[in-house]
């Protein structure tokens, strides 16, 4: 709106210019233009200082305003009577009380209607030559269409841009096809994921370090390794679920089905075992990881209304917690289930006995990767 009162602003300008210069007897019209002009440059303050309701109305009452004494002053023929429908257009666009804005808008269509059978026979005020008149025409069809086109296009981009924003805030929450389908549908999914892995990484030791970090450091250090972590999941097309702490969590086979969910989330897995190496805190300690994975059956969906959140819940979601826990710095722990699922020949395997909340002692797998052949020969 400021870029638009900006426009018109040099656009009077420069037809005062032209009035003085072809119109002998010019200054009625210079007169009634200033004074116009006077007002909307109120309606401007208006709405730069926040009073913008305030300020887009009064600019509107002044445009046609001043319109009606162009039209009195030098014919129906200058085209002045478009300013009526553009700003009754502009003023039903813009977002101030519907109530104030079509009463407004309304009563400007409603003298448009009236001039328009009474004055187009009325000889104006101030003899103007027809080429004069012609130009002003014109310069009114042109600048009518500039005042509303402007504005418009740049309603319409920021309008694109905010929701662009908008739909990636969404789906960075929850997934895009689930983003699509809250957005059109009722706002309730549900979703029975049959054939999925589940993911818990923690660090090890988060609290004592935290105690020993300023409040800016512990957010730092997490950012930037969680945002390491995101990178990593939007490259293969895993889904992270959410932080909790110190925590990340993070799942595959949502929400589409996919038959290497299990080795996708383990390679993902040794993809942060090796950003973590690379972290160091106080006298260069290092950063550590313990990740559980576990696969099986889900059920998933979005919950909330104002704070809404895609989640994960089941048995195999529990059980991928307890994995974590139990297992062991800088390795994965997985289920049975999970390595069944994994290309074995690649991978070192350790059995471990581990008791498991609820469900007894169980074999649970630590794995990590196989040195290469040669791989610290000299």
């Amino acid at each position: 709106m400021q870029l638009g009162f900006i426009a018109g602003a040099f656009g009077l300008i420069a037809r005062d210019f032209f009035f003085i210069a072809t119109v002998d007897d010019w200054r009625p019209i210079i007169y009634s233009e200033l004074a116009f002009g006077a007002v909307v440059g109120i309606g401007f303050l208006l709405h730069t200082t926040g009073r913008a309701e305030s300020g887009v109305l009064l600019s509107c009452l002044a445009g046609v305003g001043s319109a009606t004494a162009f039209i009195f002053l030098i014919g129906w023929n200058g085209f002045f009577h478009l300013w009526y429908l553009n700003l009754g257009i502009l003023l039903i666009a813009v977002p101030i009380r519907a109530v104030i804005k079509w009463s407004v808008a309304v009563s400007f269509i409603v003298v448009y209607i009236i001039m328009f059978f009474t004055v187009p026979t009325i000889p104006p005020l101030v003899a103007v030559d027809l080429w004069v008149v012609q130009i002003i025409a014109i310069s009114n069809i042109t600048g009518s269409l500039f005042l509303l086109g402007l504005p418009m296009a740049m309603y319409s981009y920021f309008l694109v841009e905010e929701r662009i924003k908008s739909e990636r805030l969404l789906h960075n929450i929850i997934p895009r096809d689930l983003a699509n389908i809250l957005r059109e549908g009722d706002g309730v999914i549900a979703l029975t994921n049959p054939k999925v892995s589940i993911m818990f990484a923690d660090i090890v030791g988060f609290t004592p370090l935290s105690e020993k970090l300023s409040a800016r450091e512990v957010v730092d250090l997490l950012n930037n390794l969680f945002s390491e972590f995101d990178g990593v999941c939007t490259a293969e097309g895993i889904e992270k679920i959410k932080t909790i702490g110190d925590s990340y969590m993070a799942v595959t086979g949502i929400p589409h089905e996919r038959t290497d969910h299990a080795q996708a989330l383990v390679n993902v897995g040794f993809a942060f075992l090796r950003i973590v190496e690379h972290y160091r805190f106080g006298d260069g300690q290092r950063l550590a990881l313990r990740i559980g994975i576990n696969s099986g059956n889900a059920v998933s969906g979005v919950i909330g209304k104002s704070k809404f959140s895609f989640d994960i819940w089941g048995d195999s979601v529990n059980f991928a917690s307890r994995l974590e826990s139990s297992g062991r710095p800088g390795s994965i722990n997985v289920s049975k289930e999970t390595l069944e699922l994994l290309d074995q020949s690649v991978l070192d395997i350790e059995e471990q006995q581990v008791d498991i909340k609820g469900k007894g002692v169980l074999t649970t797998f630590l794995i990590s990767k196989k040195a290469a052949p040669g791989a610290g020969e000299i």
